[in-house]
């Protein structure tokens, strides 16, 4: 049980490692100061983050139920494994997704586009995925229309010029 414990205290700590491949300055540079003000950023709790993967959540508030920015980073075998697993993203569109693109000078290899929640009509979610290296690198804003005013994203060419920054830095 203590193990347990442990690993779960872990997985909630943002690791420097990550800070440094999307700092929250990141937010601020794309849509100015005023509109990031009281972004702040957390694990996700999900895995623990290293200087292999990250998962960890960018939001105004604590309120999980409203807008929000899921950033993920997971370990590929190779770049080439990384660039792989994008191109398949992009292949496997599904039905709800629209406006899907794949951005050039973002990675390797990246794919953009959206979707409704399938279980939330009042949510959409906006995704930037690339391949950076050899890990796969995944922005996912959802936007809830829920008149709460902690909304910071508010176009999906936003979040595909954060990707870019990221890109551009390069893993750390």
């Amino acid at each position: 049980m203590l193990a347990g414990a442990a690993l779960s205290a872990q997985a909630a700590e943002p690791s420097a490692w990550c800070d440094a491949l999307f700092p929250v300055d990141d937010i601020a540079a794309v849509i100015g100061a005023d509109r990031a003000a009281g972004i702040a950023r957390r694990a996700s709790g999900v895995v623990p983050e290293d200087d292999r993967r990250c998962s960890r959540i960018y939001s105004i508030g604590d309120d999980r139920f409203s807008d929000e920015l899921v950033f993920m980073v997971s370990p590929a075998r190779d770049a080439a494994g990384a660039v792989a697993t994008v191109d398949r993203m992009a292949r496997d569109t599904g039905v709800r997704r629209f406006g899907l693109s794949r951005p050039e000078g973002i990675g390797a290899s990246a794919v953009h586009f959206r979707q409704p929640d399938p279980l939330a009509s009042h949510r959409m979610e906006f995704n930037v995925s690339f391949a950076l290296g050899n890990r796969v690198v995944e922005l996912r804003y959802f936007s809830v229309d829920d008149a709460k005013r902690n909304k910071f994203l508010q176009a999906s060419s936003e979040l595909e010029a954060i990707a870019r920054r990221i890109a551009e830095r390069g893993l750390p």
